[in-house]
């Protein structure tokens, strides 16, 4: 029991960025100001964010788990998995060992699912490492957080969820109507446009009229 419960403390995964400091880059952003500090904080936030979403990513669809313990020591080891859910998945390097179906219980219900936007993740983990300045960092998280899952097999061009609430604190109806009050804002010409497209998607889905009967 002890080694299992020592296997599962291994596994972490990264917290979603809160609402005020999102809130408070815009606010910044609105003033003329492309804070840096606080870029590299939301920015560096989202992008481990990113990393573990598209882990997570990996292990359903290519049944390769990153071994969280040899990560910790800064290597990279990929488990195949190719058993049953009860089947132990172990490190060939270092010997830690978890079934998938306990492996998976640490991400359920954590908003931790690439769902339908694995592709806008993927080009924040490439682009952000890249960036230097202040504004094309605040300008790149925007982009990030305006993006939707595309799932419905029956109509793959029709958004679906905010692709935000996977990397912002709150429920999805909370997440929704943060992102909606963002829109609102006195934004910068730069920042304009992300905000216009998020406005014409997010009124073609059903959330306008599911907040309206929410009260909201």
């Amino acid at each position: 029991m002890e080694a299992k419960d020592a296997n599962r403390q291994e596994v972490r995964w990264s917290p979603r960025a809160p609402k005020w400091k999102v809130r408070r880059l815009y606010e910044r952003a609105c003033q003329g100001i492309w804070d840096e500090e606080l870029a590299d904080d939301v920015g560096m936030t989202l992008y481990l964010r990113c990393v573990d979403i598209l882990k997570i990513h990996r292990a359903q669809t290519a049944k390769e788990v990153t071994c969280p313990k040899c990560e910790r020591n800064g290597a990279t080891t990929l488990i195949h998995r190719c058993g049953g859910r009860d089947e132990p998945m172990t490190c060939p390097q270092c010997g830690w060992s978890m079934t998938w179906h306990a492996y998976h219980r640490t991400f359920q219900r954590r908003q931790l699912n690439p769902g339908g936007a694995v592709a806008y993740f993927e080009t924040f983990v490439r682009q952000y490492p890249t960036l230097r300045d202040a504004r094309d960092k605040t300008l790149a998280i925007d982009r990030l957080l305006h993006e939707f899952h595309y799932s419905n097999r029956n109509a793959p061009d029709q958004p679906t969820r905010p692709a935000g609430v996977n990397l912002i604190v709150g429920d999805l109806e909370d997440v929704v109507r943060f992102l909606d009050a963002l829109s609102g804002m006195d934004l910068p010409q730069e920042i304009r446009s992300t905000e216009q497209e998020w406005r014409r998607k997010h009124d073609s889905t059903y959330w306008p009229e599911f907040l309206r009967k929410r009260g909201g």
